[in-house]
C-alpha cells in the first residue's frame, strides 16, 4: 500500500511460528537436507521446498502451480525462503524436489524422523494402531507406475475404493499411530487394487524394528484377522486386538446358540454420553466367549446400548429408503427400460443391493396378462366389425417385509465380537474393550488426511511423484498430531478444562491443530517505508487466548512482536 512518499509492506504471519517450533523441535529440516542432497548452486535446497510444501499443506492446501503466488503473501523468513524470492517457487521445482524424496532412502529418514519425534516428545509405544484409506487419483494414468533414475513407483490401480470411486484409480496408504495422542509413527503406500488383509505383516515387522520391542498391543480393523497374520504375530511374540468379522464360522456358532441360550452379560463400563445428556449413559456389556477361535484365540462378544440403537434406526431407515425406492420403481415398470423380466430382476436386485436390505424382503416376478384388441381389417368401425384379442405377459414384482427376519436381527443389535491372543490374567474384558475403543482416533486422521489437508483427489501426473507426495502428507499428519497432543497436555497439567475456539467463543474442550491454525490465521506483521527507509516495524496485536496458546506450547512470540 502506498501514501505519497510512504509504503507500506504488509506479509502474513499466520501459524508459521507454531509450526516452525515444532519442525525446530524435530530437527527436520537437518534430517531432510541430510537425505535429499541438494546441488551447490541450486537456488532453493529441496529439504526447503519440502518444508514450504508442508507448510502450505498445513496452513491451506495450494495446487504446486499456486504455490509462488500463496508464498507471496507471506513473511518469507518464516517460509523458510530467507532472501529468495517467492517467483522461484514454480511447479517444476517442488516437482524436482518429489522426485528427489522418491529416489531417497525414505525408510530410514522416516525411521529417523520417528525416533526423533518418539525421543524429543516421550511418545508412549505401548500400544499402536493401524488402519488404512484409499487414495484417489484423477486422470487416465495409461502407465500405471512411473519409473525416475530406475527406481520404480507404487502402481495406480482400481480396487475396492472407499471413497466409492469404483471407476478411478487409487493407491492404499495404510497409517500407525500410538495410543498416546494418536501420533503418526508409521505409513506405507501400496499398490490401488492391493487390499487390506496383505499389510499387517508388514507393518507388525516394521513397528518392531522402530519400536525395538514386539510386545506392544497391535491394534487393527478385521481385516487383520486371517489365520496367517495372526499367527504370525503371535508366533514372534506379538499380541492383538481386533474384531472379528462377521463372515466367520464363529460368528454364526453363537448366532444361533445365542438364540437358545440365556447369555448372563457382564456390565463393563458406563459413560455419559456428551451429545445428548439428556438420553442418559452409554453402556457396554461383555461375555467371555467359552469357545476359542478356530486357532485358539480369545474371543469376547460385547454388547453396547449406544450401537443397539444405531443398529435398529439405521435397519430401519434402509428398510424405509428400499420400500419408497421400490414404489418408485414399480410406478416405471412396462416402460420401455424396465419391460423385460430379466430388466426387472436386475433393477430390483440393485435397490436392494445399494441399502443392504435384501435379508429383510421377500419378493417375487410376477407375470400379469393383459388384453388388447385390435381391428381386423381396414375401414371405419362399425357395429358388424371385427376385433382380434391379443393376450400379452406384462412382468412386475412383488415385495413385501419379512417381519421374521427383521426380529431375528434385531436380536443382534449392539452386538459385535473382539479377538485376541492376550489372556484373559493380563487383559480383563474391560481392558481390552478400552483399548479397542481408540481406533476412531485412527479414522480422525485418515478423515483430516482427505478432508482439512485434501490428500484427495490427487492431481500430479507422475506415479512416483505421488508416492513421494505421501512421505509429505505423513509429515503434515506428524506435525499436525504433535501440536494437538502438546497442547491437550499442557491444558491437563494447568487443569484448564476448555478453551473458547469454536464461533462465538464457545468452548473447546479437545482442541485441535486444525482450530489453532485457523484461530492465528489473520496475523500479520507490517513495515512501513519512506523510500527505501525504515520507518516503522509492528504486529497486528495478540489477544489474550492466543497468547496463552502460545504459552502452553511452549512457544516464542518473537515472530508475533518483533
Amino acid at each position: 500500500m502506498k501514501n505519497d512518499d510512504f509504503e507500506l509492506d504488509s506479509k502474513a504471519i499466520a501459524a508459521l511460528p507454531i509450526i516452525n517450533a515444532f519442525i525446530e523441535r524435530i530437527g527436520l529440516r537437518d534430517l531432510l537436507a541430510r537425505y535429499l542432497p541438494s546441488k551447490k548452486n541450486l537456488k532453493f535446497p529441496h529439504a526447503d521446498a519440502i518444508l514450504l510444501f508442508v507448510r502450505n499443506i498445513l496452513l491451506e492446501r495450494q495446487p504446486l502451480y499456486k504455490l509462488s503466488e500463496w508464498a507471496a503473501r507471506f513473511d518469507p523468513h518464516l517460509l523458510g525462503l530467507a532472501d529468495s524470492k517467492p517467483v522461484i517457487l514454480n511447479d517444476d521445482r517442488v516437482g524436482r524436489s518429489l522426485d528427489v524424496l522418491f529416489d531417497s532412502d525414505r525408510a530410514s529418514l522416516l525411521t529417523n524422523i520417528v525416533l526423533k519425534v518418539i525421543d524429543e516428545f516421550s511418545i508412549d509405544l505401548s500400544q499402536l494402531h493401524n488402519d488404512s484409506t484409499t487414495v484417489t487419483v484423477y486422470g487416465e494414468y495409461k502407465g500405471s507406475r512411473s519409473t525416475h533414475n530406475g527406481k520404480t513407483s507404487i502402481a495406480l490401480l482400481q480396487g475396492h475404493n472407499k471413497d466409492h470411486r469404483q471407476d478411478l484409480k487409487q493407491l492404499l496408504f495404510t497409517l500407525t499411530v500410538s495410543r498416546d495422542g494418536a501420533v503418526p509413527i508409521h505409513y506405507k503406500g501400496y499398490d490401488g487394487n492391493t487390499t487390506d488383509d496383505q499389510t499387517h505383516i508388514y507393518t507388525w515387522e516394521a513397528l518392531r524394528r522402530l519400536t525395538s520391542r514386539n510386545d506392544f498391543i497391535y491394534v487393527a480393523d478385521s481385516k487383520l484377522c486371517t489365520r496367517k497374520q495372526m499367527s504370525y504375530i503371535s508366533k514372534e511374540g506379538g499380541r492383538f486386538i481386533s474384531v472379528l468379522p462377521e463372515t466367520r464360522k464363529e460368528c454364526s456358532w453363537f448366532k444361533e446358540w445365542y438364540r437358545s441360550h440365556n447369555v448372563q452379560w457382564d456390565e463393563l463400563f458406563r459413560k455419559p454420553d456428551n451429545r445428548r445428556p439428556e438420553s442418559g449413559e452409554h453402556i457396554y456389556w461383555g461375555y467371555e466367549s467359552a469357545m476359542p477361535s478356530d486357532e485358539g484365540y480369545r474371543i469376547i462378544w460385547i454388547l453396547s446400548s449406544q450401537k443397539q440403537e444405531q443398529d435398529a434406526q439405521t435397519r430401519q431407515r434402509n428398510i424405509e429408503k428400499t420400500i419408497k425406492a421400490l414404489d418408485t420403481l414399480k410406478g416405471k415398470v412396462g416402460t420401455r427400460k424396465w419391460k423385460a423380466k430379466g430388466q426387472i430382476e436386475k433393477a430390483v436386485e440393485e435397490v436392494f443391493a445399494k441399502y443392504q436390505s435384501s435379508r429383510w424382503f421377500d419378493w417375487k416376478m410376477v407375470s400379469k396378462q393383459i388384453e388388447t384388441y385390435k381391428q381386423k381389417g381396414k375401414g371405419r368401425p362399425g357395429k358388424n366389425t371385427e376385433y382380434i384379442k391379443n393376450v400379452k405377459d406384462r412382468w412386475t414384482f412383488e415385495a413385501m417385509p419379512n417381519g421374521i427376519k427383521i426380529q431375528e436381527d434385531a436380536l443382534f443389535d449392539g452386538i459385535f465380537p473382539l479377538i485376541t491372543n492376550i489372556e484373559t490374567k493380563e487383559l480383563s474384558m474391560k481392558e481390552v474393550l478400552l483399548k479397542y475403543k481408540f481406533q476412531p482416533y485412527i479414522e480422525k486422521r485418515h478423515q483430516q488426511f482427505k478432508s482439512a489437508f485434501e490428500a484427495a483427489p490427487v492431481f500430479l501426473k507422475l506415479p512416483h511423484r505421488i508416492e513421494a507426495l505421501m512421505f509429505v502428507y505423513f509429515i503434515v499428519l506428524l506435525l499436525n498430531a504433535l501440536i494437538e497432543r502438546e497442547l491437550r497436555l499442557a491444558m491437563e497439567r494447568e487443569k484448564i478444562h476448555s478453551l473458547p475456539l469454536y464461533p462465538e467463543q464457545r468452548e473447546c474442550i479437545y482442541p485441535t491443530a486444525i482450530r489453532i491454525i485457523d484461530l492465528f490465521s489473520d496475523q500479520r506483521r507490517h513495515i512501513l517505508f519512506s523510500g527505501s527507509k525504515k520507518v516503522k516495524h509492528f504486529y497486528d496485536p495478540l489477544s489474550d487466548l492466543q497468547v496463552k496458546i502460545l504459552n502452553l506450547l511452549n512457544v516464542s512470540r518473537k515472530d508475533y512482536s518483533g
